[in-house]
């Protein structure tokens, strides 16, 4: 796989997040379009140019298909302005970026820069209260967030449209006069500690920290960026908030920040709420280092980090120090030479060491890429075979290399990726406004403010000579090479994430590889995918009242509608698939689940080019079926449909791959279990609530014992009496969606008795059972889930309002003020149309009993505020449901979230918003008095090491017995 950016969990790139806390949660059950290798999207160059002719006024590249307005200006005190008028928003948002990060710590105080950032939230001197920006985004139907990078701190929010103002003077406030209140520092520590030690496990932090330890100290990559306990604590002569407001002086200035604001008001009235609350920002005139440092100090390579993980993963990164790239971003050359290592079509290397049976998958990219040095990384996971070879693979690594240098770097190809850069910058669709304003400010920081939007897209000129240097840094003396498995031989361990790894020098290794696999590699050709007829069709369904329209086949339910209001001439297909034979018993999920990663992997070399030139698929198991979803361009996808369905009814050119897929699901199971607890928590609850449904060990257990003749046998009976239901929505002519139908006709066998097993949704009483997770992790996480009284319209009405009113108050108690962890949040989970909320705490601290009287003491002294407070909760759930789709993906989600739940009338969202509206205070309250205090329905989850469990008399241990003695919602 390659990519413009090879972004990684951690701090091997330059916009390494690290994500406070205060996230805005969304409900479980929200469509989510998860299409294989996402490509971007983009859009026409267009010159939006600003009506007032002012002498700041610059021109911003934008999209044909945008209809926003745009100024750029520069305030008196040199902070950047991005302003951006759009009057359909329901959302208004913005971010403010600041050039420091990471990189600017102090050398004796590790993570200042992180922990700054979460200060910046606890309170400013016009609103001291250090609830008040949470509690006021939150009541507007909004959510905020920031992440510290090595380069650079990202401050970010929205809100509804019409309270942007306010918004805007609490934000710019951070940057005016914050308290750094002494009570909130010692407190905050621990979040910070709490978001270190929740992610002590996390195999990519882990690798960081051994290669934190070879690389340069003067490097960036050689700090422990994200804090703790130790590294922040106060020290004789030394305080810690003495340090963060040292730093705040020292590198929050005005003429190092970016700030984009998207409102529904003008260009006049957004200038007019901007200029008087950031004029404000102090101008220090800082002068930010920009001297670049080399990763390695010369002669320090080639190297090997090996390093053991706590997963069973084993990979190869490959990491080569280049020149700096941003120079080169009109050119990019990195961005060449990773889409031909990174191919994935027959040929690549990835296709011949899969052929062998070596390897799994392969990305290239940039990898460290900031104001300091560069690198490219190739990342390659191996399978344990693989492992036993993986010298070879590095060869034949180098073998790729070198036939690119000889016979690759052609004008047609560089022409090639340009045209698709510019298919995708053509047809950019507008994306959710808070993470549309935070990237635009970041990008502010790097790029001209006219190319903010365009930079990732150009493709200037070609360049051979430039592409040609940077592929002679890709040898083996610039190597390091980071070998992870569970089987690497080790002599010391890293300092904060306890990694155990061994260094050692590459210098006499030769990297040779048998000649049979050097002669299989080739380049690839050119891509008979790169869209040739790109048209909007011509119809009245675009409509603004128009709906999908239902036909009714034998076995399938088809909605179709032609939608080109979006300007671009992109569809989306969305089919599921129910399937008796997979509901009967966990061997049938599980054979399920191999059998889609088996189809998925033999479509790869085919469908690859596809994914370069916008047109994207992906494969799923449901609890009771399969999932097949199409997107982007929409020219092709049903001759993409007719090769899936075809790999789908042909399991004897699979066998050949059987047992490796089979490990590979297998091992992936198995490291679930190495997830942060909370999050293994949350996959149990869907067992313990939902049926069908089985848990990954029981799917694991049952796995193990399915052999070739036992899958051959259960997909020759894999779709009899199935039935689907498919949507057909966007660019697509009424033929296309008779199409689809047909081929999802032939796919499905008939059958006369219907055998397909119902879903099924435990109702809870007033039992309050308790389950329990052994994890290999220090922390202990709760997750409380409130099961709503009944399955109605009106109960799921009251659910989400009860979310929207508790969320912000539970963080701010358990999270800001009894700092119980990093993690805690409550969230909405949906089973069918059974509403529930889950809170959720994970602390590295606090015991579960602790925990859970927390949550009670928190639950049982909450009060339900005024009409006025109430009213106010009730208009921000209302601007999230009435918000219109910003495109055509999110229109695709509403819809399709109607016909699973069979609101074919697509009424839903006008249902929910009248029974919210409807909600009065006192029924409210009477309302939070019986499902919370006196009857709440709980089933709580616990999680921690073995000796930490509590002795309740309430533990569920046989989860079957559970299940079937309760009574259930029941669903067709």
């Amino acid at each position: 796989m390659s990519s413009q950016k090879l972004w990684i969990d951690f701090q091997l790139c330059n916009r390494h997040r690290d994500i406070c806390g205060r996230f805005r949660q969304y409900s479980a059950g929200a469509m989510c379009l998860k299409m294989r290798n996402l490509a971007r999207s983009a859009c026409m160059v267009f010159v939006v140019l600003v009506a007032a002719p002012t002498a700041w006024a610059k021109s911003i590249v934008t999209s044909a298909v945008d209809d926003r307005e745009h100024r750029y200006m520069v305030l008196e005190n040199g902070l950047q302005v991005l302003l951006i008028h759009d009057a359909k928003a329901d959302k208004a948002a913005a971010a403010l970026d600041v050039y420091t990060g990471s990189a600017d710590n102090p050398a004796d105080r590790a993570g200042l820069a992180h922990f700054l950032e979460h200060m910046l939230f606890l309170g400013t001197e016009k609103y001291p209260d250090p609830d008040e920006y949470q509690a006021f985004i939150s009541a507007n139907g909004g959510g905020h967030n920031a992440y510290t990078a090595i380069d650079n701190t990202n401050y970010f929010f929205d809100v509804r449209a019409d309270a942007l103002e306010p918004a805007l003077d609490r934000f710019a406030q951070f940057f005016v006069a914050p308290l750094f209140t002494p009570e909130y520092v010692t407190r905050e520590r621990n979040a910070v500690h709490s978001e270190y030690s929740a992610r002590i496990k996390d195999d990519m932090r882990r690798s960081f920290d051994a290669l934190r330890e070879i690389v340069n100290p003067a490097h960036p990559a050689a700090q422990f960026s994200v804090g703790s306990l130790e590294t922040l604590a106060d020290r004789d002569q030394d305080a810690v908030r003495d340090d963060l407001l040292d730093f705040y002086r020292t590198h929050y200035s005005s003429d190092n920040m970016a700030l984009v604001v998207l409102g529904k008001e003008s260009l006049d009235e957004l200038e007019a709420m901007v200029k008087p609350r950031f004029s404000q920002v102090p101008k220090r005139q800082l002068q930010v280092p920009r001297a670049a440092q080399p990763l390695f100090k010369p002669g320090r390579l080639p190297l090997q980090l090996s390093v053991k993980p706590v997963k069973e993963l084993r990979s190869l990164s490959l990491i080569f120090p280049v020149p700096l790239l941003q120079p080169h971003y009109r050119q990019k050359p990195v961005e060449y030479i990773a889409n031909l290592l990174g191919h994935e079509g027959e040929g690549s290397v990835l296709a011949v060491l899969k052929e062998k049976g070596w390897a799994e998958s392969l990305s290239a990219g940039s990898g460290f890429d900031d104001r300091y040095s560069s690198s490219v990384m190739i990342n390659i996971r191996l399978t344990q075979a693989g492992w036993q070879h993986y010298q070879e693979v590095v060869g034949l690594f180098f073998e790729g290399v070198k036939k690119l240098t000889q016979k690759g770097v052609k004008g047609w190809r560089y022409r090639e990726q340009s045209q698709l850069a510019e298919l995708s910058f053509q047809y950019q669709e507008k994306q959710d406004p808070q993470r549309t304003v935070s990237f635009l400010a970041s990008q502010l920081q790097q790029y001209p403010s006219a190319e903010v939007y365009q930079a990732g897209y150009i493709y200037e000129d070609f360049d051979k000579s430039l592409i040609k240097q940077y592929l002679a840094k890709l040898t083996p003396d610039n190597l390091l090479l980071i070998a992870t498995a569970p089987e690497v031989k080790t002599n010391k361990v890293s300092q904060y994430y306890q990694t155990p790894y061994q260094v050692a020098s590459l210098e006499e290794v030769s990297w040779s590889v048998p000649d049979n696999l050097v002669n299989q590699l080739s380049l690839p050709g050119r891509n008979e995918f790169v869209p040739k007829k790109l048209r909007l069709l011509s119809g009245d369904a675009a409509a603004a009242d128009a709906k999908p329209q239902q036909q009714t086949y034998q076995d399938t339910d088809l909605w179709f509608q032609l939608d080109t209001s979006y300007g671009v001439p992109k569809g989306t297909v969305l089919i599921r698939t129910l399937l008796p034979s997979v509901t009967e018993n966990v061997t049938q999920a599980a054979q399920l689940a191999l059998y889609v990663r088996m189809v998925e992997e033999s479509l790869n070399a085919f469908t690859y080019p596809a994914t370069l030139a916008g047109l994207h698929f992906s494969l799923s198991a449901n609890t009771r079926g399969l999932d097949i979803q199409l997107g982007g361009y929409s020219e092709k996808q049903t001759l993409l449909l007719k090769k899936i369905v075809a790999q789908l009814n042909d399991f004897d050119a699979l066998q050949p791959e059987f047992e490796r897929i089979k490990a590979q699901v297998m091992r992936g199971w198995r490291n679930a279990q190495k997830r942060p607890p909370y999050n293994q928590l949350f996959s149990e609850l869907s067992v313990v609530m939902f049926a069908p449904q089985w848990s990954r060990d029981q799917k694991l257990a049952a796995l193990e014992q399915v052999s070739v003749a036992d899958m051959k046998a259960f997909v020759e009976n894999l779709f009899e009496g199935g039935t689907a239901r498919v949507l057909v929505y966007g660019n697509f002519q009424a033929s296309d969606g008779q199409e689809v139908a047909t081929v999802i006709e032939q796919l499905l066998t008939p059958q006369t008795q219907n055998r397909l097993a119902k879903a099924q949704v435990v109702k809870l009483d007033n039992a309050a059972d308790w389950r329990w997770l052994t994890v290999d992790h220090p922390d202990q996480a709760l997750v409380g889930y409130l099961q709503g009284r009944d399955d109605s319209l009106a109960e799921q009405a009251r659910t989400m309002l009860l979310q929207q009113v508790l969320s912000a108050d539970f963080f701010n108690q358990l999270r800001t003020q009894q700092q119980l962890g990093y993690i805690v949040f409550a969230t909405p989970v949906a089973y069918k149309n059974v509403p529930g909320t889950a809170f959720v705490v994970q602390s590295p601290q606090a015991s579960i009993v602790d925990i859970h009287t927390s949550m009670a003491t928190f639950l049982a002294q909450f009060k339900i505020g005024s009409e006025q407070d109430l009213e106010q909760h009730k208009q921000a759930l209302l601007v999230d449901l009435l918000q219109e789709p910003k495109n055509l993906s999110e229109q695709a989600g509403l819809y399709w979230d109607d016909i699973l739940k069979e609101h074919w009338d697509f009424d839903r969202r006008d249902a929910m918003v009248k029974a919210i509206s409807a909600i009065t205070l006192a029924e409210f309250k009477a309302y939070y008095q019986d499902a919370v205090v006196d009857n709440p329905r709980w089933f709580w989850l616990a999680a921690g090491e073995s000796d930490d469990r509590p002795d309740l008399d309430a533990w569920v241990s046989d989860l079957v017995e559970f299940k079937s003695s309760a009574e259930v919602y029941s669903y067709p």
